[in-house]
């Protein structure tokens, strides 16, 4: 009897732990059965990912291209053109007036004849031709209101060519009186030199009394 004891308590305890197993499987059975599914689950919302702002690349490196051969021709260079310049007309070149003559060299004066001459002779020729000219100054001026005068009768309205023509005779008159003074008191004079004095003044006087040169017209 002591030996089914056990035996017994074990099968009621395994009974009890199948009953429980049962019970719960059923209870489980049956929730699963009246429990309504539960609702699907709502999709995942999309993660919008913000995206990088654009950024321009840089252009491609332009591969250089083929340079064309080169003309072993020099290019023609052209200089700059000068710039144009009105010219002015050129002036024409009148024709050249003609020149007027020259005027002739003065007649040395007559105490320069003496300059060959010692001083002493010199100055007493001087005092000879003083002399002269002392007695000559009032026929000199005589002559030279004669010539006036003659002069105005030219323009007088009531012209006189006698008196036009006695006046000009009575001052040329005058004037060779007073060149006789003069030639006499030289003559005067070279009584008192000697030959070889004579022949100096006689050179001197040549070169006084020589011809006036006619006047010398300018170049053309």
């Amino acid at each position: 009897m002591t030996t089914s004891r056990p035996w017994a308590i074990a099968l009621a305890v395994s009974a009890a732990v199948n009953v429980f197993l049962i019970g719960g499987v059923a209870g489980m059975a049956y929730m699963r059965l009246t429990t309504p599914p539960p609702p699907a689950p709502a999709p995942p919302r999309p993660i919008v990912v913000a995206a990088p702002p654009l950024v321009a690349a840089p252009p491609a490196p332009v591969a250089p291209s083929e340079a064309p051969p080169r003309s072993t021709r020099r290019p023609a260079v052209h200089a700059p053109s000068a710039p144009v310049i009105a010219r002015p007309p050129t002036p024409v070149a009148a024709p050249p007036a003609e020149a007027a003559p020259q005027p002739a060299p003065p007649r040395p004066a007559l105490i320069s004849a003496a300059d060959a001459l010692s001083p002493d002779r010199r100055q007493a020729f001087r005092k000879a031709l003083n002399e002269a000219n002392k007695r000559n100054r009032p026929l000199t001026q005589q002559a030279r209101a004669d010539r006036q005068a003659a002069l105005d009768a030219l323009v007088s309205p009531g012209y006189d060519a006698g008196e036009v023509s006695r006046r000009l005779a009575s001052a040329r008159s005058l004037e060779l009186q007073a060149r006789g003074n003069v030639e006499a008191a030289l003559a005067a004079f070279t009584a008192t030199l000697s030959p070889q004095e004579r022949a100096q003044l006689a050179d001197g006087l040549s070169r006084v009394y020589a011809p006036t040169p006619r006047p010398m017209k300018g170049p053309n």
